[in-house]
């Protein structure tokens, strides 16, 4: 596993790939910012989750093409029923680009897209909402993951199992 202290860089890579999502995608989608990078002061894994909310899951089709060609890689559901999932790899950083090496190569991105009323969008945005700006829950989690991450290292099955505990916690709060 490989954690990462909160980086500031992260909303502004999700901004950044908001504006992408929004300009291509053919309709109407509600983009938001979901998982570990968007808590500051949360360690995360260098990957932003962005989640799209539509009307219509099939309106997703339409703009299939439009995600590819902004790198996303198409894979479906993706082992979760009602999800339309892509996923964008990070890009190499250029080796070199008019003399200067490339400042902000493209982190890794997944997009989680659902219709709206499915029961993923209070999960994943209800998890936001609590840890947001909540220090002890957001110290809690930290220590936890940096633990599982040093028992698990290369076991990321394991890790996401003995974290789901955390996550479970909150939801029944909800």
């Amino acid at each position: 596993m490989y954690l990462f202290p909160h980086n500031s860089q992260w909303q502004e890579d999700f901004e950044r790939e908001q504006r992408a999502i929004l300009s291509a995608f053919c309709g109407a989608i509600d983009v938001f910012h979901i998982g570990s990078t968007a808590i500051e002061g949360l360690y995360a894994k260098d990957c932003i989750d962005v989640l799209g909310v539509v009307d219509d899951i099939s309106a997703v089709a339409q703009s299939k093409q439009q995600l590819i060609d902004l790198g996303y890689v198409y894979k479906g559901e993706y082992g979760i029923v009602g999800r339309q999932y892509f996923s964008r790899p990070q890009a190499a950083p250029q080796s070199r680009q008019q003399g200067k090496q490339q400042r902000n190569p493209q982190r890794k991105t997944h997009l989680h897209i659902y219709q709206a009323g499915d029961m993923q969008i209070d999960k994943h945005l209800h998890f936001v909402k609590v840890m947001q700006g909540n220090s002890t829950l957001i110290a809690e989690l930290n220590q936890l993951k940096r633990s599982l991450a040093a028992k698990y290292p290369n076991d990321k099955e394991a890790y996401k199992m003995h974290k789901k505990c955390f996550y479970d916690r909150l939801n029944c709060a909800n």
